[in-house]
């Protein structure tokens, strides 16, 4: 696999720093989970199976790695962690301000240990600026970014956030993306490198270009609801057909899209109309002409305005529930759901990575590791005999 000769320490926490070291996984890295004592707080009691309490997206994000879990805040599980920092190629941490600094583990002392390391380090605000000792986490960047000010509806309710953890799953590619390029600078002689990944950055750098609006256009993007907020009255999401919603982007400015319109609505003689003949003048009208449509598409079953709409060359889709989602024939075929045996859980079906090499599969996915599951294996690879693995359980350094 392209990455079975990379060693990862994970310090990982919650969603960010954990999908990074998760996708590098997939790739075939060797990932060992560090976790405190009590574990990673995404260990949460979220809802049972089979009469065992647990955390879905935590097994989704943990999957293909190995737990040892020590206190690393004794000298006994200091060394054990230095040890593995020293045989490691990448470090993943998403702690927050200060954190690694307090137990010994921020770049400048692991890079004393291991010269050749990636440093990972994925926070709220990054490394610099006057934010930068500020915690945070995914719900507050969507605010502090400005995504919130656009999502839903301007009804005089709270702000919004999206029911994806976008900014940690953003940062999260970002800092895999990133990692992958050190690991080839390093293998090119680059030696080791430390990467400064934010939340906020990785957010603000994937909002559909809304800040181009603002400074090149003096633009402020406001809530639209459903369309999109460049061209707000032109339907760009969700409309009721007779039985269902249905999503469709109502491209205006397309004269693909502007033909099948006045074809299906039968307004031939807009196609003739001289304001018409430009962008500027159908999307003038926008909020005009999408009405005109759903009046069309409130007569048209669903099912078949799809596929009306498709062989007219304009973009729709079903809206669909989760459930349905997860049950569309498609999926299936892409096999996008994977049922693994899990040791605590029983069959337990996880959701398989996004990533995938035509000559290089990716590996198959493995339930997320029970807390210290494979501590003693990990320190018997170290060179830990039984009696001192025994002493450091005894005395609560590992758990």
């Amino acid at each position: 696999m392209p990455l079975s000769d990379v060693r990862v320490v994970d310090f990982g926490q919650a969603i960010a720093g954990p999908i990074c070291a998760t996708y590098l996984s997939d790739l075939g890295a060797e990932v060992v989970k560090i976790e405190p004592p009590g574990g990673d707080v995404y260990r949460a009691d979220r809802r049972e199976k089979n009469g065992v309490p647990y955390n879905p997206p935590f097994e989704q994000y943990n999957r293909n790695k190995r737990s040892i879990c020590i206190d690393l805040k004794s000298d006994e599980g200091y060394e054990a962690v230095r040890e593995l920092i020293e045989a490691a190629d990448v470090l993943v941490q998403n702690w927050p301000p200060g954190v690694a600094e307090r137990l010994g583990v921020d770049y400048e002392r692991c890079k004393a240990i291991n010269e050749e390391l990636i440093y990972v380090h994925v926070s709220g605000y990054g490394e610099t600026g006057e934010l930068a000792k500020q915690p945070a986490m995914d719900t507050i960047i969507q605010h502090a970014s400005g995504l919130s000010s656009m999502l839903g509806y301007d009804d005089g309710k709270p702000p919004i956030r999206s029911q994806s953890s976008v900014a940690d799953f953003y940062a999260g590619c970002h800092a895999t993306i990133s990692t992958l390029a050190a690991l080839r600078e390093r293998d090119n002689g680059g030696g080791g490198q430390k990467i400064d990944v934010s939340l906020l950055e990785s957010l603000m750098h994937n909002m559909d270009g809304v800040f181009e609006y603002y400074h090149n256009e003096g633009e402020v993007p406001k809530r639209v609801g459903r369309s999109a907020f460049f061209n707000p009255d032109m339907l760009y999401g969700a409309a009721r057909a007779k039985d269902d919603w249905v999503c469709v982007a109502l491209l205006l400015y397309s004269d693909r899209m502007w033909k099948g319109f006045c074809e299906l609505t039968d307004n031939e003689q807009f196609l003739e109309e001289p304001k018409y003949q430009t962008d500027d003048g159908r999307l003038a009208d926008a909020a005009e002409l999408t009405a005109i449509f759903e009046e069309w598409l409130a007569e048209i079953p669903a099912e078949e305005a799809i596929e009306t709409l498709s062989a007219h060359g304009i973009p729709a889709g079903p809206h669909h529930t989760i459930d349905e989602a997860a049950n569309m024939q498609h999926v299936a075929d892409r096999e996008l759901f994977r049922e693994i045996d899990h040791p605590r859980l029983g069959p337990f079906t996880v959701t398989d990575t996004p990533l995938s090499l035509s000559e290089t599969p990716t590996r198959d996915p493995v339930h997320a590791p029970g807390l210290g599951e494979h501590g003693e294996a990990i320190l018997e690879e170290m060179g830990y005999d039984a009696e001192e693995i025994d002493e450091l359980r005894s005395s609560g350094v590992l758990q």
